[in-house]
């Protein structure tokens, strides 16, 4: 069963592999203006425990969260399955001056000792973990007390005929403009049944992982101010499918 499992999250890792060289044009992925910046800023810093802080940014993609704590001064650790991941992470890092500790390894297993840090982020994680009770559990682990853990997810891709519509008229129009059909890279049949949320997590359930864990003071925040931004920034046919259903969980270990 473990090298099944083992087997299952290299080819996790393998599908990120491919999507690391389009994943920051992707909608709601790749922070794409300034005002955008800022209202991610703002909102952690209206989350977060005063003082510099030790972060972890388990599955951290390119970097793109984590760089946000960094510019906000915090010390911070990306953890990623994904050797290209990373690779666009530590490129994207260097150019802007920033230092960031980036790690290869397993968000769901982060390899650190217990009590290392003081806040733990997650974005558009949870839904690809085949254990996401086990990673909730073990990132509490590597929290400090007094520590913050805070998970932005969402539901992406689900079989909703409307949603199918709107992603259908999307690909037409960016046939027709710019006479290209677009890749989607998607987790395979295989991987999808291994896992308990493969289009994406209610936030019900992100909330019932944080109490089942006994996370304290938990909030449930919608994120509709960040897509509006998100949105104002797209091509026509990108706002046509983009419907986002995102939202951060929150909680403190006391």
């Amino acid at each position: 069963m473990a090298i099944q499992n083992k087997q299952m999250k290299l080819n996790i890792a393998h599908v990120w592999d491919i999507s690391s060289a389009t994943y920051d044009d992707k909608e709601g992925h790749g922070i794409q203006s300034e005002i955008e910046r800022e209202a991610w800023k703002t909102l952690f810093q209206s989350l977060l425990p005063s003082g510099r802080l030790e972060v972890l940014d388990a599955g951290c993609g390119t970097g793109e969260i984590g760089l946000l704590f960094a510019e906000m001064g915090h010390r911070v650790t990306g953890l990623d399955f994904s050797e290209k991941m990373l690779a666009k992470a530590r490129e994207k890092t260097s150019r802007k001056k920033y230092e960031i500790n980036f790690r290869a390894g397993d968000a769901e297993n982060p390899p650190f000792e217990a009590e290392t840090f003081d806040v733990v982020v997650t974005r558009h994680l949870l839904w690809t973990l085949p254990h996401p009770d086990t990673a909730v559990r073990n990132w509490k682990k590597v929290l400090r007390k007094g520590g913050v853990l805070i998970v932005i997810d969402g539901l992406y891709n689900g079989g909703l005929i409307e949603r199918k519509t709107r992603q259908f008229i999307s690909d037409f129009l960016t046939l027709l403009v710019e006479r290209r059909y677009p890749k989607r890279r998607q987790y395979p049949d295989e991987i999808k049944t291994e896992l308990p949320n493969p289009y994406g997590v209610p936030p019900k359930k992100t909330i019932e992982y944080f109490r089942k864990t006994e996370f304290k003071n938990i909030k449930d925040l919608d994120l509709k101010e960040i897509s509006k931004i998100q949105k104002e920034k797209m091509s026509f046919r990108k706002r046509i499918v983009f419907k986002p259903q995102s939202y951060l969980i929150y909680g403190e270990k006391v």
